[in-house]
């Protein structure tokens, strides 16, 4: 029954686009009115684009008294239009009203446009249209006579979405090298202010670093790093990546029931944090950043028994987690996060019995302040819960479940995509979806995408296909079947990754004299535009201006960011197809970032001169900070004190304070706050060394034993000269004068 209720809006919506609209300028129109009440029902009707139809449609109610009440109203027109002939007024044919005809007061429709442009800016005007729309008075006005009206003013013919859209072509193949004929699980993207690059994950775990041409630039492998030997790990697969924007930080989630962080703040990954033993497998990321009115950051992980985890990051600036050793990966267990000291860093919670069955996606939107999670599970197939939990859940019913979701929180859209082969549209606060999207023979979607900038939405199917369809019009543009080089192969497996629909790279913005040249008159789409009533009696096309507060809040939604690309990546088992949406040149690709490790410590060479003289603060203590040891400062600093020391303690009368009988006359044994003084300043000159990258400055010095005067060393010389006789003048002996051997007498 809902089917055809679908397909009767579709069917009724499309008579405005089927009938004609005339292409005129404003300036060659001069808009009059005749009657005050009808120049104000025709300014609301200049309002009523195609996207506010829709949303008036789903507030107009079948007719529920048929048998009764239409037979009245007939009677009750029949005698009007009689005595109106009679005095020779001739009123245009009645609309023709079907058993399933959708009806509204006047109440109703007054409040339907109210809700949809709010602030009872349009009150009147709807009252007036109201009105005019019925004139006998009737109290209530049909769907069909608002479509009449609005086909009545046209007088040209104009082409939909369909007869101008333009058909894609098939995109170009890449097969990534890196992943060994493992299947891609994500393709993440790494944007930053000046650089862009991709991470390709595959399952096996091995991870890719690509440019934006997809040129591999470093690769790594994620299970190497625990055990240190080198061979393959064929029990663990990867499940899911993300990358932390605002840390600049990789996490990668396993089967093994681990998480790892990685430093991707250059090419060169660098593994910081694993966490092993969660209690069940992680099956999908999803990560809300720090924001200006928010200085923590949260991470949500949907796992395989239907339980939402979620560790909220208390001091991302300083780090994730408690950190032992800066220099190498530190390893803690799941249990080990909600002690001491890791809970100064994070906070750990469980939401239990989300869903009944794996949760395939979740994501964050308004902020972090709602978080929304999808499964195959028919009675909870997607759950919006409120984070604070100020709010109650809302739950979207659908008969085989929920594979994939894409939420546009500005235009309050979320398109799900289902193993039964069709899209559903569905507003974020109603639990019934207002559109069916479906194309003939479609199997089970993977993945879908609403591309809000190009107004459609995309679904890629497990024979892969692509689909799109028109956003507001709903109808299918065009099917892309992508060929990709193994399908046919006899043997393989075709596989698909968590996520198969990706964004293009980022490229640098075009000049102005480079930018991009407005697309011609009949391409523009009525969906966002207005529509309203020359004087001719044919109906204008205006497009809508730059500052509507629709379209800023648009322009400004993370997902429409990210998805407003001139390419779009598709993935299956190793390949990437790119698809690309516009012919017109897109800008230059930005560079990778630099391949450089970041070091852990800054060198002591690359600190700045004033480095060694900026007090140490604490961010424990909300004391003030020590003054910098002497040693530590420059020789001139130390020699020459900026305070005098004795002055200060004179005015405070404690002259006798530093004395080494100072705490013997009090009567105590020992200063022990004195000791614990000097052993916090000692503490805080060696942490300024050690981080300063110079750890030989916090050892302990021994000051040299002063020289005396060369004067005196002279004279204590020649006192110790004096104690030695003179030198000798005799000749030293030459022992025997004999230079010949006496010989013995011959027998």
């Amino acid at each position: 029954m809902f089917v055809d209720s679908q397909i009767s809006l579709n069917e009724e919506s499309s008579e405005i686009i089927d009938k004609s609209y005339s292409f005129r300028s404003a300036s060659e129109e001069s808009f009059s009115c005749d009657d005050e009440d009808e120049c104000l029902a025709r300014e609301l009707m200049h309002k009523m684009t195609p996207a506010v139809l829709s949303k008036l449609r789903r507030s107009f109610k079948k007719n529920r008294d048929k048998n009764h009440t239409n037979d009245i109203d007939r009677r009750v027109e029949q005698v009007m239009r009689a005595a109106a002939a009679e005095e020779g007024i001739e009123f245009a044919a009645p609309a023709t009203v079907s058993e399933h005809a959708l009806c509204l007061d006047e109440d109703g429709f007054v409040n339907a446009i109210n809700t949809i442009f709010g602030d009872h800016k349009f009150s009147t005007h709807a009252q007036k249209l109201f009105r005019l729309l019925d004139p006998f008075s009737s109290g209530r006005v049909w769907w069909r006579q608002l479509i009449n009206r609005l086909v009545a003013v046209g007088a040209k013919k104009t082409s939909s979405r369909a007869d101008v859209w333009k058909p894609l072509k098939g995109g170009t193949m890449r097969r990534l090298e890196h992943c060994k004929r493992e299947t891609i699980v994500k393709l993440v993207s790494v944007e930053k202010d000046d650089s862009f690059c991709y991470v390709a994950v595959s399952k096996g775990g091995r991870v890719g670093i690509y440019s934006g041409e997809l040129r591999l630039l470093a690769s790594y492998e994620v299970f190497y790093h625990r055990t240190g030997v080198r061979r393959r790990v064929k029990s663990s697969w990867i499940t899911d990546a993300i990358y932390l924007s605002d840390v600049k930080c990789f996490i990668l989630s396993a089967s093994d029931r681990s998480l790892t962080v990685y430093d991707a703040t250059t090419l060169t990954h660098t593994p910081i944090f694993c966490i092993t033993g969660l209690p069940n497998i992680p099956m999908c990321l999803a990560f809300t950043p720090m924001s200006s009115t928010r200085s923590t950051s949260e991470l949500a992980l949907g796992s395989e028994r239907g339980d939402l985890l979620r560790i909220r990051f208390l001091q991302p600036r300083i780090s994730l987690f408690y950190s032992k050793t800066p220099e190498n990966i530190n390893y803690y267990f799941w249990s080990e996060l909600s002690s001491p000291p890791h809970t100064t860093y994070c906070a750990i919670t469980t939401w239990r019995n989300v869903h009944s069955r794996t949760i395939r996606r979740v994501a964050y939107t308004r902020d972090g302040e709602i978080l929304l999670s999808c499964s195959h599970d028919s009675l909870v197939s997607v759950r919006s819960r409120n984070v604070p939990g100020k709010l109650d859940d809302y739950l979207f019913r659908v008969q085989r479940g929920v594979t994939c979701f894409h939420i546009i929180s500005p235009l309050h859209l979320l398109a799900t995509g289902s193993p039964d082969g069709i899209v559903r549209l569905w507003e974020t606060t109603q639990q019934t979806p207002f559109a069916l999207l479906a194309a003939p023979s479609t199997p089970a979607i993977l993945d879908v995408a609403v591309l809000a900038a190009d107004e459609i939405v995309l679904a890629y199917c497990n024979n892969c296909t692509i689909h799109i369809w028109d956003m507001y019009e709903e109808c299918l543009l065009q099917s892309i079947k992508l060929k990709f080089p193994f399908l046919g192969v006899l043997g393989k497996r075709v596989e698909f990754g968590t996520y198969c629909i990706h964004p293009g790279p980022a490229r640098k913005s075009l000049s102005d004299d480079d930018s991009l040249s407005e697309p011609p008159l009949e391409v523009f789409s009525r969906r966002g535009s207005s529509v309203y009533q020359g004087s001719t009696g044919g109906l204008i096309l205006q497009p809508e201006t730059k500052d509507d507060w629709q379209s800023r809040s648009l322009e400004q939604e993370p997902e429409y960011i990210r998805f407003n690309r001139g390419e779009l990546l598709f993935t299956c088992c190793d390949y990437i197809s790119v698809v690309k949406l516009r012919d017109v040149e897109l800008g230059e690709l930005l560079p990778p970032p630099g391949d450089t490790l970041r070091a852990r410590r800054p060198s002591i060479w690359e600190l700045p001169e004033d480095m060694m003289m900026a007090p140490l603060s604490s961010p424990a203590s909300p004391r003030s900070p020590r003054a910098p040891s002497p040693r530590l400062l420059a020789p001139s600093t130390a020699e020459f004190p900026t305070h005098d020391l004795d002055a200060l303690l004179t005015n405070a009368g404690l002259e006798g304070i530093l004395q080494k009988d100072f705490v013997l006359m009090q009567g105590l044994k020992q200063d022990l706050n004195r000791k614990l003084a000097d052993m916090k300043a000692d503490t805080s000159d060696m942490i300024a060394a050690v981080n300063s990258g110079a750890p030989y400055l916090a050892l302990k010095t021994f000051e040299p034993v002063a020289m005396d005067p060369v004067d005196d060393m002279m004279e204590e010389y020649k006192r110790v000269m004096k104690l030695f006789p003179g030198s000798s003048v005799a000749g030293t002996p030459t022992g025997s004068q004999s230079s010949t051997l006496r010989r013995s007498p011959r027998l």
